[in-house]
């Protein structure tokens, strides 16, 4: 799909809410982090095609999501924009929620791009550090997110961004 709008890659980074950790059912609470109800944002990675990856803040999302634009993720209909939906209502942010909601509608691609959704036959998923390796011939750095720092989680988010282009020019023919 060709389009005139600008291309962002997009990617966020979450740990578990603190203040939810009480109410959280299940035993393990690091799974907090991949609950959409119970994550908190750790740090929100943008990237338009072609330029230098960025961190940006609850503002400037705001902002972003206000402009017409094309979303690439991986995995983004299943996690990063149904977590940007909870984290924004929950922090009173000024979101264009329908639209997002729309965004991870299966196999609609105008406004979002899911690399994961295309390039995996559905049901059998595969991580983005698994595609790299098989498409590319690159890994992604490993990361411990129960031991990382918050500086190691963000410039994982910034790796993953630069990675995720990379991914989406290697299959740009079959987008």
């Amino acid at each position: 799909m060709e389009t005139l709008y600008k291309k962002y890659i997009l990617d966020i980074e979450t740990k578990p809410q603190e203040d939810l950790k009480e109410i959280y059912p299940k035993k393990d609470i690091s799974k907090m982090a991949i609950d959409t109800d119970y994550a908190d944002i750790v740090c929100i990675g943008l990237k338009e095609l072609g330029k230098e990856p960025q961190l940006i803040n609850d503002k400037q999302l705001e902002e972003l999501f206000k402009k017409r634009a094309v979303f690439i993720t991986y995995n983004g209909k299943g996690f990063d924009i149904p977590l940007i939906i909870r984290y924004g209502i929950k922090k009173d942010l000024d979101l264009p929620y329908k639209e997002l909601r729309d965004m991870t509608k299966r196999y609609q691609t105008e406004w979002h791009i899911d690399l994961m959704e295309i390039l995996c036959d559905y049901g059998k998923w595969k991580s983005l550090d698994e595609l790299l390796q098989i498409y590319l011939g690159i890994s992604k750095k490993p990361i411990d997110f129960e031991t990382a720092t918050e500086e190691e989680i963000k410039e994982h988010c910034l790796e993953d961004l630069v990675n995720t282009e990379k991914l989406y020019n290697k299959f740009n023919k079959l987008i």
